[in-house]
Order: C-alpha cells, then sequence, then structure tokens
C-alpha cells in the first residue's frame, strides 16, 4: 500500500515549489491528448503493453497537474498516488487499483512483463474514468 503523502514529502521524493496553474494546464492537456491518441488505437495483443504503459501515463500526468496547482513535484509515481487520496479525497479503492496498475506497468517496463489485451482495455477503462475525475478537480 501506499504510505502517506506526509511521508514522501519527509523522505524527499517531493519537491516543494510555486503553483504554476499554467503547467498543470499543460500537462492535463497532454494527458488528454494521450487518452485521444490512445483510445484511437485497436487494443490486439500486440499493442496490449503498449496502450497499457500509454493509458497509465493519463493517469499519472493527470495526477501530476494537481499536484502542480499546490506546488508540488513528485520524484516517484507513489507520491502522485499518495497526493490524490490525502490532498483531494480520492477514494481509497481508486488509488488502490490506481496503484496496481503502476505495479503492473512497472513489471512490464523494468521485467518485460506480457500484458493482455484485457488487462490493456481495463487500465484504459480506468484511465478515461480517474482522468474525468481529476479534470473535473483542476480549477480554471
Amino acid at each position: 500500500m501506499i504510505n502517506s503523502f506526509e511521508s514522501y514529502i519527509q523522505n524527499a521524493t517531493v519537491e516543494k515549489k510555486l503553483p504554476d496553474i499554467h503547467q498543470a494546464h499543460a500537462l492535463m492537456d497532454k494527458a488528454q491528448k494521450r487518452l485521444r491518441y490512445v483510445k484511437e488505437r485497436p487494443v490486439l495483443q500486440e499493442s496490449a503493453e503498449f496502450i497499457f504503459e500509454d493509458s497509465y501515463d493519463v493517469m499519472r500526468e493527470a495526477g501530476q497537474a494537481l499536484m502542480t496547482v499546490q506546488g508540488f513535484k513528485p520524484l516517484s509515481h507513489e507520491a502522485v498516488i499518495a497526493f490524490l487520496h490525502d490532498k483531494e479525497g480520492v477514494d481509497k479503492a481508486t488509488v488502490e487499483k490506481f496503484d496496481s496498475f503502476r505495479r503492473l506497468r512497472n513489471k512490464s517496463l523494468y521485467e518485460a512483463h506480457e500484458i493482455s489485451a484485457a488487462k490493456a482495455m481495463e487500465a484504459l477503462k480506468f484511465a478515461e474514468e480517474l482522468f474525468t475525475i481529476l479534470r473535473s478537480k483542476l480549477k480554471a
């Protein structure tokens, strides 16, 4: 399970910086473009790992956008997930699912773990849902 957001600050895996609404919107826009891009791709077994990894990046970029608004820069993906739970009120089940995708993404990237087309579709659907939630939290 992910630690508290405060622990990531104390362990220096989150940097404090000036809030930047423009960068936050740029990150959210990038997440939205990535989501559009990945949704246009057929989910086949041969493309599943790429669909999965891009779907995960949509989640991470959207979460990082919210951190940027509050003046934080994550140095770990776990910090993004902890932030969403502790500072943005994202429910435990959602952050646990996000974290399970983080762990699977790491296995895919660093251990060449095979991702099924079904798992890629699951991640894409979840990315769409989480993106909608996080985008609504980004203040204009």
